[in-house]
């Protein structure tokens, strides 16, 4: 596995991160997501964009590592389960979770789009429980402060290295009594792979097929 790609080169001629950032808003703007139903067990994560340099900036988190957590130690947004007690909202959920896992107030954010439901799998199967992507937009790398229980580090990285194929690779995984390779983005040593994969996938895919239909 090659965990070292290249630095993203800046594009001299693309979209300034304003600019960039007001396109996708309004690429998704009126898109319906898809949704899965019934869902046992619903959770919700926030991905946040901010503008930067000559780029945006995506936030991502490195899970803690914890024994029973299917998913310790990996790259992901942050998030967590529905909580009909404390969340008004699926939406509410993704906005309690950033603040309480790396203390941004996403009250304040503008609220892009929501993005498709991802059915959640741990240790190679399906798990009865549907995560939900809502796309938020900040004014800038908002500083962090990590609740150590639940967060190992918290990292924003350029939009583009999602774009570029340079990132593009496999990662190897070997866990649970299961061995196999899985599509990866490698930056920086960081290797974002699974679920949150999938959604970023998912989340550029949405981008592709509106800019495509704009352009019939």
């Amino acid at each position: 596995m090659n965990d070292h790609a290249p630095e993203p080169a800046p594009g001299e001629d693309g979209p300034v991160p304003l600019t960039l950032l007001a396109s996708i808003g309004d690429r998704l703007r009126g898109r319906t997501p898809s949704r899965v139903e019934p869902a046992p067990s619903r959770a919700a994560v926030a991905v946040v964009l901010a503008p930067a340099d000559d780029d945006l900036r995506l936030l991502l988190i490195r899970r803690a590592e914890r024994e029973n957590d299917p998913w310790s130690g990996q790259m992901a947004f942050p998030g967590g389960r529905h909580n009909a007690v404390n969340d008004t909202s699926i939406e509410a959920t993704a906005i309690r979770e950033t603040r309480e896992e790396v203390g941004i107030d996403l009250s304040d954010a503008q609220l892009l789009a929501r993005l498709d439901d991802v059915q959640a799998h741990a240790r190679g199967k399906a798990v009865g429980l549907v995560v939900t992507p809502f796309l938020f937009a900040v004014d800038r790398p908002r500083s962090t402060v990590i609740d150590p229980r639940e967060v190992a580090e918290a990292i924003w990285i350029p939009f583009e290295v999602f774009r570029d194929e340079r990132f593009h690779g496999t990662t190897h995984i070997s866990r649970y009594g299961l061995a196999a390779s899985f599509p990866a983005f490698l930056y920086e040593g960081n290797t974002v792979w699974g679920m949150t994969y999938r959604m970023i996938q998912d989340f550029l895919r949405a981008l592709e097929e509106a800019a495509a239909g704009e352009a019939r």
